[in-house]
């Protein structure tokens, strides 16, 4: 896997952490309005970008509230530095991903990293399609049309009673393993953990089960003041805490 790839999806995980990809296209629109003006003014954005004015003043209001954007005089918003930095970052991941950057491009490098993440963290090879387009809230066809044309070299696809599926392919495999080392996890312990919560997506997996364990430990503790049952649950708890500890440590 070229170092370069690996950056870059570095980049675009970053990046998505603040705007997400999914939901966020507008207010990538308006970043990239505002850089190009130095200011944006919601009328002249929604004009310029052919969409209506309470989409852009929702937009500019949810990049107002994560630091990116402030008001500088009356109906005026400019880039706060951390807005900078991002914008900064977004111009750079896009110019790696393409000579000519489109915010539809960076988009879909997104989706076909997430893609990669949910169909290697299952427990099937082959995936049905549908199942991984509800996670990234699009169309089945949307996703099958940018994995045949855009990363046919890292995902396969199959009909099967009318149905599309997806596996990795050895490429794939790999770059899979690259992308659960950026969240500090290994193969196996992503499997157990999608297993015990019914999420394909590790992250949402790995958040569920500190909430269910954080319950269990509370009701461990209250179980430990009425013995003998107390013993037993204590023994249970620290088994599957010990095994679960080696496997996050161990990254297998």
């Amino acid at each position: 896997m070229p170092e370069e790839w690996n950056n870059t999806l570095e980049k675009l995980r970053l990046i998505d952490s603040i705007v997400d990809f999914a939901r966020g296209h507008i207010q990538f629109s308006i970043i990239l309005t505002t850089l190009d003006d130095g200011y944006v003014i919601p009328n002249y954005a929604a004009e310029k970008l052919k969409l209506s004015r309470k989409s852009v003043i929702d937009a500019i209001q949810k990049l107002k509230k994560k630091g990116l954007l402030y008001k500088s005089k009356s109906n005026v918003y400019t880039l706060t530095e951390k807005g900078k930095k991002f914008a900064s970052l977004l111009m750079e991941t896009l110019s790696s991903l393409s000579p000519v950057g489109s915010i539809d491009k960076i988009i879909e490098a997104y989706k076909i990293s997430e893609t990669i993440l949910l169909v290697g963290t299952s427990t099937k090879e082959w995936v049905n399609i549908k199942e991984i387009a509800k996670y990234l809230a699009m169309k089945p066809e949307q996703l099958e049309k940018i994995i045949k044309t855009k990363a046919s070299k890292i995902l396969k696809t199959r009909k099967f009673s009318g149905n599309t599926y997806v596996a990795l392919t050895y490429e794939g495999t790999e770059l899979y393993e690259l992308l659960l080392e950026s969240i500090k996890l290994g193969p196996l312990t992503a499997k157990t953990l999608t297993l015990m919560t019914g999420t394909l997506d590790p992250r949402d997996a790995l958040r569920r089960f500190m909430i269910v364990y954080l319950l269990i430990s509370i009701l461990v503790f209250l179980e430990l003041t009425q013995p003998p049952y107390g013993i037993i649950s204590a023994i249970v708890w620290a088994a599957a805490s010990f095994y679960l500890a080696f496997l996050i440590y161990s990254k297998k």
